[in-house]
């Protein structure tokens, strides 16, 4: 007996443009929500690394620093600014995720005890 994809799955009947987006003034009240299914690969490990680094070095040469972050559209570019945003805050549960923990360690010398102004 073959099955239709809408009796395996709940799908709705309609998907508008914005009902995947991460909006990030919805992480700061809910931050678990955005870690709960969060995966951290070996390159986003490496992506927060060098993001911590930019952070580190604006802070320490007192210097503005800007850069760019760019993916396709699902790509999670939303939610890697969400974690980034609860790593920044000292957030536990960002701060506890497994694959990040070489990451954390590295740039605990400068971010623990620091508060960051954070505009979300």
């Amino acid at each position: 007996m073959s099955s239709k994809l809408r009796d395996l799955f709940d799908l709705p009947d309609r998907v508008n443009p914005g009902d995947f987006v991460l909006k990030l003034s919805d992480v700061v009240g809910h931050p678990a929500e955005a870690l709960k299914d969060y995966l951290v690969t070996d390159q986003l490990a490496k992506c927060f690394d060098d993001a911590l680094g930019l952070v580190e070095s604006a802070v320490s040469s007192g210097e503005s620093k800007a850069t760019y972050l760019h993916g396709s559209f699902g790509a999670g570019k939303s939610h890697f600014m969400a974690v980034l945003y609860l790593l920044l805050q000292g957030n536990t549960a960002a701060r506890s995720l497994e694959k990040l923990a070489p990451v954390i360690t590295r740039h605990n010398r400068w971010t623990q005890g620091k508060k960051f102004l954070l505009v979300a």
